[in-house]
């Protein structure tokens, strides 16, 4: 029986945790073939069940070809785990007659769960086709059905394109951005990746402040490599302790150092956030094992 995050959200005591799996490309060259893409996205989800995740979220992109593999894998997941899933759906270059079609595959693999999610432009244009922002997107689903439950993405640091003219952070707007989809009929959020607590205890209290009530889980991203600090540049609006820049740098050639690293800064980060929010989302890069042992300290 498909349950909603927010009821299960509601029913539970203490803090739960949530999964996110990234589907195989199609029509792109994949660094791995598909099938062992596949088989580390099952390999994932089957060690980390036994810590009763509370949903496993499918990301989709369609500018990057995932459209045909997103669902139907979360799907499955759904089926074969017995854990709700969380498709997400963008969109950005998706036409309204195409979403609608989108929505009814969704409902009929039984999926109550969406993230809605603007998504990213394409690399070749500025302009995008279809609906424009993830508030419309979310009007758009509540049209269609009102059995979705609808998450979002949130930025505690800020969207890295929500700046002001002389290219500053506009926390101020991109904060009235964020309640602008809550009062479209948000039910959940989920923050993109952070490294320094204060700033996501920050954020919900701003939130809280501008009237947003519903939950926010924390997104977290354990550092599994050293290139973990080109992601974070490339994102462009995350920022990360000096301390913790300094410790990567120092072991940028030990890999099996730079995992140790990031498992312990992570279950630092987990430890301060316990008890304090409804759940801890894991960015988990269709890698289990750091998680795994980040979730053994934690329970």
């Amino acid at each position: 029986m498909p349950m909603k995050i927010t009821d299960i959200l509601g029913e539970s005591t203490g803090t739960r945790f949530s999964l996110e799996v990234f589907p195989p490309k199609t029509g792109v060259p994949e660094t791995i073939p598909i099938q062992r893409h596949l088989s580390n996205i099952f390999d994932t989800v089957e060690h980390l069940i036994k810590y009763d995740p509370v949903f496993v979220s499918v990301t989709y992109n369609p500018e990057g070809k995932t459209r045909t593999t997103s669902i139907p894998l979360a799907a499955i997941i759904k089926q074969k785990y017995k854990v709700e899933a969380v498709a997400h759906l963008t969109c950005i270059s998706t036409p309204k007659k195409e979403l609608s079609k989108t929505l009814d595959v969704i409902e009929y693999f039984n999926i109550e769960n969406i993230l809605a999610l603007r998504g990213d432009l394409p690399n070749d244009s500025i302009e995008a086709k279809g609906l424009k922002h993830a508030s419309d997107l979310i009007e758009e689903i509540k049209k269609h059905s009102k059995r979705f439950c609808i998450g979002v993405a949130c930025y505690p640091e800020g969207h890295p394109e929500c700046v002001t003219k002389d290219g500053k952070k506009d926390l101020k707007r991109d904060l009235l951005n964020f309640k602008a989809k809550v009062d479209k009929g948000a039910d959940f959020a989920v923050t993109q990746l952070f490294f320094d607590n204060r700033v996501f205890f920050d954020f919900v209290e701003k939130t809280k402040k501008i009237g947003v009530k519903i939950p926010i889980i924390p997104g977290i991203m354990p550092i599994m490599s050293y290139n973990t600090l080109n992601i974070v540049k490339r994102l462009g609006n995350i920022s990360m302790p000096d301390s913790l820049v300094k410790k990567l740098e120092d072991n940028r050639d030990n890999k099996k150092e730079i995992i140790e690293i990031g498992v312990n800064y992570a279950v630092k980060q987990c430890r301060e956030l316990m008890d304090k929010v409804p759940c801890i989302h894991f960015y988990t890069m269709d890698r289990w094992a750091s998680v795994d042992r980040i979730l053994k300290e934690l329970i």
